[in-house]
């Protein structure tokens, strides 16, 4: 009989593998007293059989299985093999077409009879009641931490871990705080992430895990609530957390506006932008995003001469241009230079004439947003005693939170858009042309999405029209505001 040994633990925290080393052992045993040859040992280490997370030694078991390469497995228990009673159907179904023999340390179970498949569905529902009981006290226990304001998992960056009375809690990092505190200035200051992520890599600071840093592993952090002493459960806020804050919680709410801005177009390719206009101008004909492209072709026609049924083409490239690369459309195509010239032109004007205006916020907006997000988070705050207190049930704090959180996230987004931008107020009056000309392109764009923020500002690039040739005409890159648009 050839046979296969499967071996699993869910959970290997140190990394020894000593459980499935020990279910190893006894299966090989039962494999020498049952006299079946062993083909293959299919081990899944630290994997759990109903998390989601595929098992690729099951799966392999799985495939030399139905390619008849196994006649027999072999397990600790049943429970080892499968956990939901779908899989345990599969090993079933297996037995009666192809004959599968499953042998189990744990006790023998012939699938090739009625009662054999009964004792294996049964000890299926109750390993699959098992993991559901486990499952919920295991989220009731993180409910009732999370209401404690306990933190629960890992060292988060930022924090260390301190015992105290026999519990873990969290004291805060002075010098990863202070990393944490540069990269929300430089975030807030319109930054991208990239740059960020590469300067923490090349000047050695590491995550929380001794790692480098990624692009989504940054973002992560700044979004987290537990920055500003909060303490989240669920993607939702609990109530203050059992730690010092390392930011304020103003701070924190402008941090998640600027992440979680739709508008944004955050840049996490890792290298420097190149184009002024990529992802902010619109093509004119089917009203989406152009992109910047280091070279532009096009075709001029020449006049007919006599007896010629063709007018010669000629090729003229110029080295960059904006064009639309969508499918369906890709009409429009522009010099660079020509596009980038009318822009900047009109762009400056505006911030010599109106830049403190525009690029100075709305207080009065901004106030209102305030106030605003106090009220809902009291509303929402009231809603959690209300429920601790069973003044009201799950169903009805869930309608309210759901009333609630839609409008919140809504006065983040406008206290983000009326907040003054301090760090461009060199971009205004007298001073706006030579800070526009020192100012790289990152920087340039900030402001262009500033003013598309609070002026509703637009450009498109139209598509030339039949008889003009390669003449650029600046009407053709129409810039409009607000309801002109």
């Amino acid at each position: 009989m050839r046979a296969g040994i499967y071996v699993r633990i869910s959970s290997d925290t140190d990394g020894t593998g000593l459980g499935v080393a020990r279910q190893r052992t006894d299966c090989e045993a039962l494999a020498a007293r049952l006299g079946w040859h062993v083909q293959h040992v299919y081990e899944d280490n630290d994997v759990s059989a109903t998390s989601g997370r595929e098992r690729p030694a099951y799966a392999r078991m799985v495939r030399d299985i139905e390619r008849g390469q196994i006649e027999a497995v072999i397990v600790w228990d049943v429970d080892r093999l499968t956990r939901t009673p779908r899989e345990l159907e599969d090993v079933i179904d297996w037995a009666e077409r192809q004959g599968l023999r499953l042998a189990s340390v744990g006790g023998d179970i012939d699938l090739a009879t009625e009662q054999g498949r009964m004792l294996a569905r049964m000890k299926g529902t109750v390993a699959r009641y098992e993991v559901e009981q486990s499952s919920r006290r295991l989220r009731a226990k993180h409910a009732e931490l999370a209401s404690a304001g306990r933190h629960v998992g890992p060292r988060p960056f930022g924090w260390d871990f301190v015992d105290t009375d026999g519990q873990k809690n969290l004291r805060v990092n002075q010098a990863e705080a202070a990393v944490i505190r540069e990269c929300v200035r430089r975030l807030l200051a319109g930054e991208g992430l990239w740059k960020i992520r590469n300067d923490l890599n090349d000047r050695g600071i590491t995550t929380a895990t001794g790692g480098p840093w990624q692009t989504q592993t940054l973002r992560r952090m700044l979004l987290r609530w537990r920055n500003c002493g909060v303490r989240s459960h669920r993607g939702r806020e609990v109530g203050p957390g059992q730690w010092a804050q390392i930011i304020d919680r103003e701070t924190h709410e402008r941090v998640i506006a600027t992440l979680t801005d739709p508008a944004r177009r955050a840049n996490n390719r890792g290298t420097a932008i190149r184009y002024l206009l990529t992802g902010i101008a619109l093509c004119g004909e089917c009203d989406r995003p152009v992109v910047g492209t280091n070279e532009f072709t096009y075709k001029v026609k020449g006049y007919k001469r006599k007896n010629a049924t063709e007018a010669p083409t000629k090729l003229r490239v110029y080295p960059h241009s904006y064009k639309c690369p969508h499918a369906g459309c890709m009409k429009v195509q522009r010099r660079m230079s020509d596009v980038d010239e009318v822009v900047e032109s009109v762009v400056i004007d505006l911030l010599e004439r109106n830049g403190v205006k525009m690029l100075g916020g709305d207080p009065a907006a901004a106030e209102e947003a305030r106030t605003r997000i106090k009220e809902l988070r009291a509303k929402l705050d009231l809603a959690a005693d209300q429920f601790s207190n069973d003044l009201i049930d799950g169903e009805q704090l869930t309608r309210i939170t759901a009333r609630v959180r839609p409008e919140l996230e809504a006065e983040r987004a406008r206290l983000h858009r009326s907040e003054p931008d301090d760090d461009l107020s060199e971009f205004t009056g007298d001073t706006a042309r030579q800070a526009w000309k020192r100012a790289d392109v990152e920087r340039k764009r900030r402001v262009l999405r500033a003013l598309s923020d609070r002026l509703k500002m637009k450009i498109a690039i139209d598509r030339i029209g039949p008889g003009n040739g390669a003449e650029f005409n600046p009407e053709s890159v129409p810039i409009t505001f607000g309801d002109e648009s």
